[in-house]
């Protein structure tokens, strides 16, 4: 009973830190138009059947982009469901994140009970659930991907703990599941907090075979996700990505934080900007207080009688100390040295495990005072960091001009009005499918994943599908379809070619009347090419696996048979 009434209470402190969220407007944040527009294209593709949808036709006027192949869509998938269970595509959105925020506050209190205070959990799930980090993803970045990691950090520490303690029997599964949810989430949170875990599950075991089983559980979860990670990894070479993603203003340089922009009590709108600090950085004087609170503790003889054993708060400290150290400059030597890190972008995005370790320490503030007065300190940490983080609860909101089609942004007292005038629409609204189609919009931010083979995205729609390559030809029809595909029927008089209005990238096939034919790229442009013979012909081009894929997805079957076996085994096993 008292465990469900703090609960409870728990959530709904969340509720009301999700109070602007869950009002019926679009959060005006960086990334508003990008996910609105990513889940409405990954749902057009899900409606036709294509439950792994790597190429989106819809986007850069129907010329494509690769996009899932190497941006991780489960929170798509979360996002999706909702959709499929009727929700709009505002609400289905504002409901994935309500979801990622109870599992991330629910995580984060179970992880602390078990790991190292019951009455301790209550501080740890306040402070990470209102941590100003997290409002920042929801009220300012609007980036569901990377607050869905918030969700699963906490189970995955809870997990690799039972794993290494031998705690429960599905510790190692539950681990494997976890982290390959996690890379499936966010490939950049995926990449910077696999070492703090890999530290954390060394520094939780009692010996190094429990550190072995640990570390079993994350590379099962590695095969797991291999039908995303490795394609992504591999073919990034034919896209845009490694100059887009880490050049210009996504150059780590530019976004360095000051160790007062860390303590700095100020809720900004603004965006990431070289000198000080446009978003609001804080980390937060509950994570603050947990973080240094475990040192001071360990410095004090009758403290660490009380508490038995400090190694592992000592570990939250110090890892929530490493990743503050990351989000400045005195870490750019690490920055510039590690491979892959360059695609971090944001040094700042540090704060999210440096969130999750500092919240799990505050756990420890209240173990260390005696027993009665522990649920008093507990409650009271929670209360100090829901009133510390009532500025960051927040919001601008979007709206769409109907005769201009310009953004209007207008603060939460003026929403109402905006939202019942006639001039203006919801972006879901403005957001349709055949808008998508109709305008460039790409989904990110500089073009990142646009195909090598394309020199500069089109300024223009194509008038039909396919065109012919020149006067020998003449297009006689030319459709769409699902899986992606574009099927001609071409008149040629001489060897021409036939034109696809569709970006080349690998995975592309082509047949002529049925038998598979080479596919050409153009010049500048990067439109597949299919040259034909005279006479009448079905030309016809469909996305596709490659080797690539079709190896890493081999392994995630592999790795699926593996872990469900292991599964068998541990029910099958007695106790």
């Amino acid at each position: 009973m008292k465990r469900a009434l703090t609960l409870i209470v728990l959530i709904a402190m969340a509720a009301v830190a999700a109070w602007p969220l869950l009002r019926p407007y679009q959060v005006a944040g960086h990334s508003a138009y990008v996910d609105l527009s990513r889940a409405e294209a990954f749902h057009e593709a899900m409606r036709h059947g294509v439950l792994l949808p790597r190429w989106l036709p819809d986007f850069y006027y129907q010329y494509g982009s690769p996009i899932f192949n190497f941006y991780a869509p489960l929170s798509y998938y979360v996002v999706e469901f909702f959709r499929l269970a009727g929700a709009s595509g505002q609400w289905a959105l504002k409901l994935a994140y309500a979801a990622f925020w109870l599992a991330a506050l629910l995580g984060m209190y179970v992880f602390a009970a078990e790991a190292i205070d019951p009455d301790g959990a209550v501080a740890a799930a306040a402070a990470y659930g209102v941590a100003p980090y997290l409002l920042i993803d929801v009220y300012v970045r609007a980036g569901i991907a990377e607050f869905a990691c918030f969700a699963w950090l906490p189970w995955l520490l809870w997990a690799l703990r039972r794993t290494v303690r031998g705690v429960g029997r599905f510790g190692a599964p539950l681990a494997a599941l976890a982290y390959a949810g996690l890379i499936l989430t966010h490939n950049i949170t995926a990449m910077i907090a696999t070492p703090l875990l890999i530290a954390f599950a060394l520094a939780a075991a009692d010996e190094w075979r429990s550190a072995l089983k640990a570390g079993g559980a994350l590379a099962l979860g590695l095969a797991l996700a291999a039908f995303f990670w490795a394609p992504a990894l591999i073919e990034m070479k034919y896209v845009h990505a490694t100059r887009s993603l880490t050049g210009g203003f996504f150059e780590f340089h530019r976004h360095f934080l000051t160790l007062a922009d860390l303590f700095r009590r100020r809720w900004s709108f603004g965006a990431s900007v070289p000198g000080p600090d446009g978003m609001g950085h804080m980390f937060g004087e509950a994570c603050w207080a947990g973080t240094l609170g475990v040192f001071a503790l360990a410095a004090f003889p009758r403290s660490r009688k009380t508490l038995n054993d400090l190694s592992l708060p000592l570990f939250f400290g110090g890892a929530a100390a490493f990743c503050l150290l990351m989000t400045t400059s005195a870490s750019a030597w690490l920055w510039r040295g590690l491979p892959l890190l360059a695609f971090a972008q944001f040094p700042w995005r540090f704060l999210l495990p440096a969130t999750l370790f500092g919240a799990a320490a505050l756990a420890v503030l209240p173990a260390a005072t005696p027993a009665k007065f522990r649920p008093f300190v507990a409650w009271g940490l929670a209360a100090a960091a829901f009133a510390a983080s009532l500025p960051y609860m927040q919001a601008r909101y979007i709206f769409q001009d109907r005769a201009t089609q310009a953004p209007v942004i207008v603060f939460a007292k003026d929403a109402p009005e905006a939202a019942a005038s006639p001039q203006l629409q919801r972006p879901d609204q403005y957001l349709t499918i055949e808008t998508i189609r109709a305008l460039a919009v790409s989904s990110t931010a500089r073009d990142d994943y646009l195909p090598v083979a394309c020199d500069a995205p089109p300024d223009r729609a194509p008038a039909a599908p396919a065109e012919p390559g020149g006067e020998a030809v003449k297009i006689v029809s030319a459709r769409r379809g699902w899986p992606p595909s574009v099927v001609v029927e071409a008149d040629a008089e001489a060897a021409a070619d036939v034109v696809f209005n569709q970006f080349y990238f690998p995975g592309w096939a082509a047949r002529i009347d049925g038998v598979a034919a080479p596919v050409g790229v153009q010049p500048k442009t990067g439109r597949m090419l299919v040259t034909i013979g005279p006479g009448r012909h079905v030309v016809a081009v469909q996305f596709g696996d490659t080797p690539v894929r079709l190896t890493a997805r081999l392994i995630s079957v592999f790795g699926l048979v593996v872990w469900l076996l292991q599964l068998f085994l541990i029910v099958r096993t007695p106790r």
